[in-house]
């Protein structure tokens, strides 16, 4: 099994220098993300619930410090396997453009980092460890299909008085499928709205 060593090596190998803050976010979302997918840890390490989020100690530990990291050689990337790797690269992607703060205020509005910390106020000190399990399924149910995601985005628009017309649910299981991006859906409905 891979280190959060490794996987904060692979990490940085993809978005290059950041703080030591988002690189314990992104390690964390990694985490998360590849439980959701694949129902296994991606490393074994523990994840505390600090004031600022979710951290690593045994990175912690190496960083301490630091303001930015840029490189990991306690870590080897090349330790992940495909399916890793492949987790590391969507976390990277879909989550390397927030910054620290961004981060750490997404993971405060999470049930996993909340469920840890229980009463304490978001200002109190914590070792608490996350629950993995908890983890797990807290991501997995963020997960849907294309058909499941269209039928929520339409009930939900729905509630708030919209219709989609079959033309959108189309153009919506496009985005659910990774045909098309949200930003380019909404660029060509602006562009259609101003009869571009």
């Amino acid at each position: 099994m891979a280190t959060a060593h490794d996987v904060a090596a692979a990490v940085l190998s993809h978005v290059g220098q950041v703080t030591a803050m988002k690189l314990q976010k992104l390690v964390y979302y990694c985490q998360g993300w590849h439980l959701a997918r694949t129902g296994s840890p991606l490393f074994a390490d523990a994840i505390e619930a600090w004031r600022e989020g979710p951290v690593v100690p045994q990175l912690y530990r190496h960083h301490r410090r630091q303001l930015h990291v840029s490189e990991w050689p306690l870590g080897d990337a090349s330790q992940l396997t495909d399916d890793q790797q492949e987790s590391v690269r969507w976390v990277a992607r879909e989550y390397g453009r927030f910054s620290a703060t961004e981060l750490s205020d997404m993971t405060h509005n999470e049930l996993p980092w909340r469920a840890a910390r229980g009463p304490l106020p978001e200002s109190a000190s914590s070792s608490e460890p996350l629950n993995i399990e908890l983890m797990r399924t807290y991501y997995a149910r963020q997960i849907a299909n294309t058909e499941t995601a269209v039928v929520l985005a339409t009930a939900n628009a729905s509630i708030e008085g919209e219709e989609f017309d079959q033309d959108w649910q189309d153009r919506l299981r496009d985005v659910a499928s990774g045909v098309v991006s949200a930003e380019e859906l909404i660029a060509e409905e602006i562009a259609r709205l101003r009869g571009d």
